[in-house]
């Protein structure tokens, strides 16, 4: 689809192809926008340790984190497709820390230096939003409050959805791979919070 909108999904699903994967490919083949869906499950993600040298430059640690990072800075809305594990997919949750750390280093300038940078953010009002897929649960109200405190803190817009949980849709999506596509209802939730985010791109 050629298009002047580009939005990017992240799928945070430790398995390939998985229902994050079919759930966002599902949604976004339905709407008329370029789109790229990157899969946390297919890249190599290493822990931050703590080096302090991404204040000035990309991170140094050799991994995809800086091409996902180039991605989500060139795309005009990003979409966060997380699943309900325990708690957290942990390689979702090291990509969240691994952001999160560059924001924190940059805006405390460092451990030493006590002024605040007024610049730090990644991104300057890049709208965003959140799809949460469960298994047979349901993905626990903390678990979407701290991923939108983390993306929120990167400098994004979070959009919201107009039902609750309202920070994001909460899709039960079963455990095998495909399960998810068999809940319209949640399918249509979510297309109503992608066409949100849509729109707030073209205003």
């Amino acid at each position: 689809m050629n298009s002047k909108i580009k939005l990017l999904a992240i799928s945070g699903s430790q398995r390939e192809h998985g229902n994050c994967y079919l759930l966002a490919k599902t949604i976004l083949d339905s709407v008329k926008v370029d789109y790229e869906i990157i899969q946390l499950a297919e890249k190599e993600i290493k822990f931050c340790n703590l080096c302090g040298k991404c204040i000035n430059n990309g991170c140094i640690l050799k991994d995809d984190f800086n091409q996902i990072l180039k991605e989500m800075k060139k795309a005009d809305g990003i979409i966060f497709v997380i699943p309900r594990y325990v708690f957290f997919s942990s390689k979702f949750l090291c990509f969240l820390e691994r952001l999160d750390i560059i924001g924190h280093f940059r805006r405390h300038r460092g451990y030493k230096i006590t002024f605040t940078n007024p610049d730090y953010r990644l991104f300057s009002e890049k709208p965003s939003c959140i799809l949460a897929i469960s298994g047979e649960g349901k993905i626990e109200k903390e678990t979407l409050k701290i991923t939108a405190d983390y993306i929120k803190g990167l400098g994004v817009k979070l959009i919201l959805h107009d039902l609750p949980p309202y920070l994001g849709v909460s899709i039960k999506g079963g455990a095998d791979k495909g399960e998810v596509l068999k809940n319209k209802k949640g399918i249509k939730e979510s297309k109503k919070l992608i066409e949100k985010l849509i729109n707030s791109i073209k205003k």
